[in-house]
């Protein structure tokens, strides 16, 4: 089988950006168990991008949408103490309960069936939104509001509400899509502005931190420039393109340049 950006990218999701914001994760029995058996499960989403779209596949990416659903059940346990803590607290719950809907959409894609009349790569391409605007996101919004950051508290709202409102505008309406691709947008680069301003003691975390900003302005300007020419019927940036843009900058440096930022924090007080 042929693996391509895409594939790539999800798999970036679930051997790097998963195992790295788990850590970061209120502590739970459900999350320490997702942790431990986040190598096995990605070790069979990876294989199942290796056979043929089919049954096996779909079996394969079962143990992914299995891990998705311990973090969910463990932002369920802490449901309260999420409430009672702030937006951190909240953003980090977010990050908790959105992944499922991105593990159903990986065993959809690797049975070949659309979900909601949505065909290929529509299906794969919200698998990943799942693992990184909707997980790694939240998770970034959170560490750098609880830094004292108020913009990325209003940022974290942005880009948590809209993410619901981007799938309520994919099934019901395209103007609710237009609107909410503008509240992700301006919640994301509101976070990216913040995190400037975050004041981490290590050198090499500012660093990789100021990367995943830059790189995530660039990659939502993008992705404003092609949701307008998908409303107004110009194909100015194509889905292949965007993957290789706007996919490699969100991913490769917002997400991962983010979660590496503060993990290198972590280590470096």
């Amino acid at each position: 089988m042929t693996i391509g950006l895409l594939e790539m990218l999800f798999l970036l999701a679930v051997w790097a950006i998963v195992p790295l914001g788990l850590r970061f994760l209120p502590d739970s029995a459900a999350v320490r168990l997702a942790l431990k058996v986040q190598p096995f499960a990605a070790l069979l989403a990876t294989a199942s991008f290796f056979v043929p779209k089919g049954m096996l596949a779909a079996a394969l990416a079962l143990p992914w949408l299995g891990l998705n659903g311990l973090v969910a059940v463990g932002g369920l346990l802490r449901l309260k103490e999420s409430f009672r803590g702030g937006l951190p607290e909240l953003f980090m719950l977010a990050a908790m309960m959105f992944p499922p809907i991105g593990g159903v959409h990986l065993v959809a894609s690797r049975m070949g069936h659309p979900l909601a009349g949505f065909p290929e790569p529509i299906v794969l391409l919200t698998a990943i939104h799942f693992h990184y605007t909707a997980f790694a996101a939240p998770i970034l919004a959170a560490l750098a509001a609880r830094n004292g950051g108020f913009l990325a508290r209003i940022g974290g709202i942005g880009l948590v509400g809209g993410t619901p409102l981007l799938a309520m505008g994919f099934l019901f309406s395209g103007h609710l899509k237009i609107a909410a691709v503008g509240v992700l947008t301006v919640g994301v680069l509101l976070l990216a502005v913040a995190q400037f301003a975050v004041p981490l003691p290590s050198r090499r975390a500012r660093a990789l931190l100021a990367v995943s900003s830059l790189a995530v302005i660039v990659g939502m300007i993008l992705a404003a420039v092609y949701e307008h020419g998908y409303y107004t019927g110009r194909t100015w940036i194509s889905i292949p393109r965007m993957a290789q843009t706007h996919g490699l900058l969100n991913g490769l440096g917002f997400s991962l340049g983010g979660l590496l930022a503060w993990t290198v924090d972590r280590r470096n007080p």
